[in-house]
């Protein structure tokens, strides 16, 4: 039978977890080129990953222990450009587009659509409001990753404070996001992301992403 502090310790490594993949999935920026050239993001993400990953996949995710020359280019400017080429290549300029960043556009055909604002409810009745200057809709992938990694947390938050009220409302509220829209509209893009990345970067996160919402041991 597993303990409160192991609970805990899952808990937190599964907020995480959620957390790196948002932080991965969304527009590449110089934060995370830095984390991942100087091996600080495959260290977070392998511990994260280790409770509820396969072997080969924590191998693939070492490799990105590599000097940043190896996995991008020869020098900063062209480690960034080139996961920036690839982003915008899939999630923006490729037409038909290769990989659909937001729920409404894998499930409906189009942006801001019923699943839309569905995923705006389930952040209002988190408790959780947009600040004004925030840009990306509700049910943009890294943003959905992002709200998970929150209700890991909430329910880590409650297990400690002994508020089994509140931990049973984070772990509803998961199973909500899960089941009827980060599993589905997840998977797909990881199936496309896979398939289409021209970098190592974008096509380890996608079967990362897909060990995450299918691996028994996030249940």
């Amino acid at each position: 039978m597993e303990t409160i502090r192991e609970r805990l310790e899952l808990m937190e490594k599964k907020s995480r977890l959620f957390s790196l993949l948002a932080k991965a999935l969304n527009y590449p920026d110089r934060d995370l080129e830095e984390k991942v050239s100087k091996g600080a993001f495959r260290r977070d993400l392998a511990e994260s990953l280790r409770p509820f990953s396969r072997n080969g996949l924590l191998k693939q995710v070492e490799s990105l222990k590599r000097s940043g020359a190896e996995v991008f280019g020869d020098n900063r400017e062209d480690r960034l450009l080139d996961l920036e080429r690839d982003y915008t290549w899939m999630c923006f300029a490729s037409k038909p587009r290769l990989v659909y960043l937001f729920e409404s556009v894998y499930k409906e055909g189009r942006l801001l659509q019923e699943s839309t604002f569905e995923m705006a409810r389930l952040y209002y009745e988190a408790g959780l409001k947009v600040n004004e200057g925030f840009q990306l809709p509700p049910d943009h992938i890294a943003v959905e990753l992002e709200f998970m990694a929150y209700l890991y947390y909430q329910e880590a938050e409650a297990l400690r404070q002994g508020d089994g009220e509140k931990e049973h409302y984070a772990r509803q509220l998961q199973e909500a996001v899960i089941e009827k829209h980060l599993r589905p509209f997840g998977l797909s893009f990881s199936e496309r992301m896979e398939k289409h990345a021209k970098t190592d970067f974008y096509r380890i996160m996608a079967r990362v992403l897909r060990e995450a919402l299918t691996s028994e041991s996030m249940n």
